[in-house]
């Protein structure tokens, strides 16, 4: 019996760009996951992170293995999840790659909570054991039990969404 054979989108002429482009419609909360080793706090802004279980309660995040931030959460036990507002767009910027190392927790409102480091003012923060890695193409999945959840009394996340900052407000459906 033979294994089906995977195709990657390198094989396929434009699957790439088509797929980047139909993945730059999904509207995403940015998020800021952090972690801690013997060098210090590190942090990285993510979209790719989505609940995984109610119960037990466990979250999803993937990171690209070029990342240096790939490195530290693959070796971290324990890493936190923080949810960005509509206020945080400089946070996300920092992480995202404006600043680096340590700098990147000059902006926003930092403390150390469980051990990690938490945006107090986020929209939410998820405390998270590490439970499973794996890789998948250019990806590590990372899937973490919540160990503890804080969220703010007012929701206004920041989304991103075909490259761009948005915020979300209520429809009125008829």
């Amino acid at each position: 019996m033979s294994m089906p054979r995977t195709t990657s989108a390198s094989q396929i002429p434009d699957l790439a760009s088509s797929f980047r482009n139909a993945m730059r419609r999904l509207a995403a909360t940015v998020s800021v996951v952090t972690c801690v080793d013997g060098d210090g706090w590190h942090g990285m802004t993510a979209t790719a992170i989505t609940s995984v279980s109610i119960d037990p309660p466990a979250i999803l995040v993937c990171v690209n293995t070029a990342a240096a931030f790939y490195r530290r959460l693959s070796l971290s036990k324990n890493f936190c999840v923080n949810l960005l507002g509509s206020p945080h767009v400089q946070v996300s910027q920092g992480f995202g790659g404006q600043l680096r190392g340590a700098e990147r927790f000059a902006s926003g409102n930092w403390t150390l909570t469980r051990e990690l480091p938490c945006l107090i003012d986020a929209q939410a923060n998820l405390f998270c054991k590490t439970e499973t890695q794996t890789h998948f193409g250019t990806h590590g999945i990372f899937i973490g039990s919540v160990e503890e959840a804080r969220f703010s009394a007012v929701a206004a996340p920041l989304v991103y969404q075909d490259g761009h900052y948005v915020t979300t407000s209520p429809l009125v459906v008829a």
